[in-house]
């Protein structure tokens, strides 16, 4: 993927290096999970097993190239985002683990993470975007909603189990091609 110029001069989306990118990112991830997990049990009383650090690590090898991209998110040097992009076909990708600390949410680092998501999915030239959400995060529908995506039927290629599904949103827009300069 491409680098693109920073945000602003504290904030800076790239692409994790491996080694302390990548266990940063984890962290977030868990942190992200954890979470995820008590909001299920306390708006819906699911008791789902928690998230294993190990698990998370290992399964970011799915967001590596050439098949997926993981972002990070810095301000003032310390990773307060993450994101990641897998392909689930030749012309269809997926977000995934989009997560922005609390403390950074104001920031609108979330809406930055979720642009650059989608000019990764174009560079490889994917014509639809896929992603899922549970009913509970409205804050995350809003983004979404707002940058074209639209609620659709569970996806093959989700990695949530049928017996979750009633509780998620599934989400797609199109990746139209940019617009060329002068047209």
């Amino acid at each position: 993927m491409k680098d693109l110029p920073p945000l602003s001069p504290d904030v800076v989306i790239r692409e994790a290096r491996p080694g302390a990118d990548v266990e940063a990112a984890a962290a977030l991830m868990v942190t992200y999970l954890t979470w995820g997990h008590e909001r299920l049990r306390e708006e819906y009383g699911l008791e789902e097993a928690p998230s294993n650090p190990a698990d998370v690590v290992a399964s970011l090898s799915a967001y590596q190239p050439p098949r997926g991209v993981l972002l990070i998110t810095e301000r003032d040097g310390r990773v307060v985002g993450v994101g990641a992009l897998r392909r689930l076909g030749a012309d269809v990708a997926e977000v995934k683990r989009m997560y922005v600390a609390p403390e950074a949410r104001s920031l609108h680092l979330g809406s930055a993470l979720l642009d650059r998501l989608i000019l990764a999915a174009r560079s490889w030239h994917a014509r639809v975007l896929r992603l899922d959400t549970v009913r509970f995060m409205a804050d995350a529908q809003r983004l979404y909603r707002s940058r074209g995506f639209v609620e659709r039927s569970p996806y093959e290629g989700s990695e949530i189990p049928p017996h979750l599904q009633k509780y998620w949103l599934f989400f797609e827009r199109p990746l139209e091609e940019e617009p060329k300069p002068g047209s």
